[in-house]
């Protein structure tokens, strides 16, 4: 759930630094976002091989892994944007940071309550 979340707070940290005019420091903590983001979709991809081919939530995992690799794919475009722009912001390169987090922002959301809901449904029945 970890590896999940992580892109999404680097990204709108990302996006704060931008507001704020802070675009070589935004563009260092989108590269960290880059890596944050593989880690979530390899962490999608291991979720997913661990299933049986059978089980019930194979369809979801196999969404959950094909959003994830989509984000990496906006977060990479992002920072090549940013790196070949130097201190400016491209609009390509904010438009791939908001695109990144309108894709794996609902993943994380969506993994963190299926995470948590076999815990609510055990603290509710103690």
């Amino acid at each position: 759930m970890a590896t999940r979340a992580l892109p999404v707070g680097l990204l709108l940290l990302t996006l704060l630094m931008d507001g704020q005019g802070l675009h070589q420091t935004a563009f260092y903590v989108l590269v960290l976002a880059v890596v944050a983001a593989v880690a979530g979709a390899l962490a999608a991809f291991g979720d997913l091989v661990e299933l049986p081919g059978t089980a019930p939530g194979v369809t979801a995992a196999r969404m959950e892994t094909l959003c994830c690799a989509l984000g990496v794919i906006l977060v990479l475009v992002a920072a090549a944007a940013r790196a070949r722009a130097g201190g400016a912001l491209p609009a390509l390169a904010a438009s791939g940071t908001a695109g990144a987090l309108l894709v794996l922002g609902p993943v994380t959301l969506v993994s963190t309550l299926r995470t948590a809901a076999p815990l609510l449904r055990r603290a509710q029945a103690r």
